[in-house]
């Protein structure tokens, strides 16, 4: 069980903390809840029961594991191995699952074939970009948590650190 002020990753929500840990007399209920604020969006609160084992909540990575994250990111193969009509549900698992990893490889892999079309005259489909957004909101998200930055800081960051423009 997290605690109250805990930094944790909600699904697609992103970065969360925990507001409050109770019950929600509004509900009418016994179940206990988390209260959870998105950190970079602070206009919201969702509720979430603690013992959902449904929902994805993790806590977010530390500062060491980040840095250690951003130096490994050249590693990092992009994703191009989905087809088109697997491609909206492996995107959405790996929305679902905030794992850093296959964010990151999901975001190079739309990049790249980004540039494949861009050099052929063609733009990368919308549910594409979008989508890499997401990933890019998630990921920034969590890595700017745990350096205490601002996601919009992370590609200068991530192109700072590794000498070259971030692709992620």
């Amino acid at each position: 069980m997290f605690e109250k002020g805990d930094l944790i990753l909600y699904e697609t929500a992103g970065v969360c903390r925990i507001e409050e840990i109770s019950r929600l007399e509004f509900l009418k209920n016994d179940r206990v809840y988390y209260s959870l604020v998105p950190v970079f969006e602070k206009d919201s609160v969702i509720y979430v029961p603690v013992d959902n084992e449904k929902v994805k909540i993790r806590p977010i990575m530390s500062r060491e594991e980040a840095e250690a994250f951003i130096e490994q990111l050249p590693a990092i193969e992009g994703r191009r191995d989905i087809g088109e009509k697997e491609k909206a549900q492996v995107y959405k698992q790996i929305l679902l699952s905030g794992n850093h990893r296959e964010l990151a490889a999901m975001i190079k892999g739309i990049f790249e074939v980004g540039q494949v079309r861009k050099g052929k005259g063609n733009r990368l489909a919308v549910r594409d970009e979008e989508n890499m957004k997401r990933a890019q909101k998630l990921l920034y998200g969590e890595l700017a948590a745990a350096l205490g930055m601002h996601p919009d800081q992370m590609p200068a960051y991530i192109g700072k650190r590794l000498e070259s423009p971030a692709v992620v």
